[in-house]
Formats: structure tokens, sequence, C-alpha cells
């Protein structure tokens, strides 16, 4: 990391670490209303369920693919393994433990929330609804590899992929909006405290070593 990076570093864990426990307030503020949709939930939802469009359903099938689990694995699995073939063992570990630690965790929320689905969604869907694990996913992986190359174009595909990937979870009516906006901050905000930690903390170390 950088000079200006270490200077910068209490400032990104803190903001990691507050975007995970926005996130868990959240869950635990569902679960005090009885996981009841909010309001923008129930119109985002009313919105898309009138509004249908064959092509744009397609993709959002086809995003619900690339984005689950075992596409997610292998993606990041290919990746990892790249860049330790480039000898880049740090951005490696970032990567493995952005998707994995942010996987986790979403997993975690959604076995003790229980959140239910809306209702009419077009694929199956097994686990519980907050937060969606494909937008967890997507961040995590785009916003460490982001902040690994710092290039403005990396930055600007996560932004479109993340906002694809959430898009099409409540297009495909198996999301509520506060869902995936809900996977898409727990996601970066993973990435960025791992990144903090792996870059600033065991960098350091390994220097002074």
């Amino acid at each position: 990391m950088s000079e200006v990076g270490v200077r910068r570093w209490p400032s990104m864990a803190i903001l990691g670490a507050s975007g995970i426990l926005l996130v868990l307030a959240g869950a635990v503020d569902l679960a005090l209303r009885a996981d009841r949709p909010l309001g923008f939930d129930l119109a985002w939802y009313e919105l898309l369920d009138t509004h249908r469009v064959p092509a744009l359903e397609s993709l959002a099938i086809a995003l619900n693919y690339i984005g689950g689990t075992l596409s997610m694995t292998i993606i990041t699995i290919a990746v990892v393994a790249l860049l330790l073939v480039l000898r880049r063992f740090r951005d490696a570990a970032t990567v493995g433990l952005s998707v994995g630690l942010a996987t986790a965790i979403s997993t975690l929320i959604k076995l003790s929330l229980n959140r239910p689905r809306p209702a009419g969604g077009v694929t199956d869907v097994e686990t519980s609804s907050f937060p969606s694990g494909h937008a967890t996913a997507a961040a995590a992986l785009t916003v460490a590899l982001a902040l690994i190359f710092m290039r403005v174009w990396i930055w600007a595909l996560a932004a479109l992929w993340v906002v694809a990937m959430a898009l099409s979870r409540t297009y495909l009516l198996v999301h509520w909006a506060s869902d995936v906006l809900a996977g898409a901050v727990l996601g970066a905000s993973v990435a960025v405290l791992v990144y903090t930690i792996v870059h600033v903390f065991i960098g350091r170390r390994t220097t002074v070593a």
C-alpha cells in the first residue's frame, strides 16, 4: 500500500466496520418489525411486478446463474489462483478472504433472521431473503479487485456489476430492495476491511520482519 494509503487506513477500517455494523443493525430492525417489508420495498416490488419485459427477465435469469454460489466460487478460486501465480500473495488473500468472509456473514444473518422472500418469484430459491447473497458476493469480489488495482475503469465495472446484480435479483422478485442494498453494503464493507487488514497490518509487519 502507498504512503497515502497507510495514512488513510484508520478511515478505511472504520468505514468497513461501520458498513458491517449497519447491515447487522438492519437485520435487528427487521426482526423487531417481524420481517415486514419496508415502504420502499413494497413500492419497488409493485413497480417491477407490473412492468415485465421478457428480454430483461431472461437477462436477470442469466445473472442469477452467473452470480450463484457455484459460479462465484469457481470465479473466486480462479482469480485467487491467478494472483498466486503472479506472486501477489496479499492480493490473493484479500480476494479470497473478502468473498469468503462476506458470504459467511451473509449466510449467518440469513439463518438467524429467516426473512421471507417476496411472493411470485420467477426462479427457485432455497434460503431466506436478507441479505442478498448474490449482491454480497458480487460486491465483495469486485470491490476487492478495485481496491487492489485502483483503476477508474475497474471501479466503474465494479459499480456496474453490483448494480446489475442487485437489480436482477429484485426483477426476478426473489428479493426485496432492502435485501440487495444490504448485500451490496455488506460485501463492499467486508472487502474494505479485509483489504485494510491484509495490506496495512500484515503488510507492515512483513516489511518490518
